[in-house]
């Protein structure tokens, strides 16, 4: 009879064994979030070479499940792998500046125009590119200004457009096999002042268009030195009156002449070709604090014509921020070019153009080459912007 207890202790014991296991296989698993984990638990030393360094297990302890799988991706060098990295190799910024002067004299003693208006505005974009081994800047640079006097009347004070675009391939720590299009301009008609009758320039009259294959030497972002042995320019003037005249070394119009009569036998060409040599310098960098200087100068040799007769063309901005709402500028320019000819007429004493009383023709004083210059200053207000490409987020000031 001892042996029924015991037997019966056996077998309630096996029945709430099976029970138990029976209830905990049909419950349901506990709710979690998908963005969330449990924490961590450091591993053994032993064990830490498989899930990275004991400093790296316990940041997982305070991230959510996405930033876990970042972390687990890291290579050797600690940095995680971002699937939209290439992102980050562009590059774009620039400044906008404006700036409007306003003036006006009533019986002023010290005298001087009635009144006078002026209005400057510019601005010079980059969006560059770079990674590994290549290299691509794009810049685009403009700035136009107009003068309103009442002495002087409406005058056009400043006209540029110049827009380029430079692709490397690295083959050595600093250098890129490169190749570069350039195109400059202006927007308006030009006037030889005080003379407004004659358009001595426009649109398109002159452009020059740039195609190059050479080197380019790159030590640092804000710096690099363009050097080409082989370059195409297309000097266009796209205009039928400067081109008969042979403006900016164009062929002019081919005439007959006959006693007093000339008959045009043919219109002059709108457009050169030069194959020359050229050189291409550009600096952009913070030189102190909230002061940006932006640089570029050109040399070009025209094998083909005069070859040692050099054109330069070199621009020049100072950027100084003096607070948040002001900003100041230093503007420079100049140009060389041994095709372009300039006229000097005689003057009045009133400033006129003094004119033939025969012909009634405009008396010129000389004609010849020279170098020309525009130099620039102001304060006003400006905005600029500087991040990755394509989000051009910028605020104005």
């Amino acid at each position: 009879m001892r042996k029924w207890p015991a037997i019966l202790f056996l077998v309630n014991f096996v029945f709430h064994a099976v029970a138990a296991q029976v209830t905990d296989t049909l419950r349901p698993p506990p709710e979690q979030k998908a963005d969330s984990i449990l924490p961590v638990s450091p591993p053994s030393d032993t064990a830490f070479h498989q899930f990275g360094t004991i400093t790296e297990i316990k940041k997982i302890n305070n991230y959510n499940a996405a930033d876990i799988v970042k972390e687990l991706k890291k290579g050797k060098s600690g940095h995680p792998v971002d699937a939209d990295k290439d992102s980050l190799h562009w590059r774009s910024g620039g400044i906008f500046s404006a700036a409007v002067s306003q003036g006006s004299r009533q019986n002023w003693a010290a005298g001087g125009d009635h009144s006078s208006l002026t209005l400057d505005a510019r601005g010079n974009v980059y969006v560059n590119y770079a990674d590994k081994r290549n290299s691509w800047d794009n810049n685009i640079d403009i700035a136009f200004g107009y003068l309103n006097t009442t002495s002087l009347g409406t005058q056009k004070s400043d006209d540029r457009m110049n827009i380029y675009s430079k692709y490397g391939y690295r083959f050595s720590h600093h250098w890129y096999y490169s190749a570069m299009i350039g195109f400059r301009s202006q927007f308006a008609n030009g006037h030889n002042y005080p003379d407004d009758s004659t358009i001595v320039s426009h649109f398109l009259a002159p452009a020059y268009v740039l195609a190059s294959l050479g080197f380019n030497f790159k030590p640092a972002d804000y710096f690099s030195v363009f050097m080409s042995p082989i370059t195409s320019r297309f000097v266009i003037v796209n205009s039928r009156g400067l081109a008969d005249l042979g403006a900016f070394g164009v062929d002019s119009a081919v005439y007959y002449y006959h006693d007093s009569t000339r008959t045009l036998i043919r219109h002059g060409k709108k457009m050169r070709y030069e194959l020359g040599s050229y050189v291409s310098i550009q600096f952009n960098k913070d030189i102190l604090k909230n002061v940006n200087w932006t640089s570029r100068l050109d040399f070009y040799s025209n094998y083909l014509y005069n070859p040692q007769n050099i054109d330069i063309y070199w621009t020049s901005l100072l950027t100084f921020k003096v607070n948040q709402f002001i900003t100041a500028t230093l503007d420079t320019e100049l140009i060389y070019d041994d095709d372009v000819k300039f006229i000097t007429y005689a003057k009045n004493a009133d400033g006129s153009i003094k004119t033939d009383p025969d012909t009634g023709a405009q008396v010129v004083l000389k004609r010849g080459r020279g170098s020309s210059s525009k130099n620039l200053s102001e304060s006003g207000s400006a905005g600029n912007f500087d991040g990755y490409f394509p989000t051009f987020a910028f605020y104005t000031i």
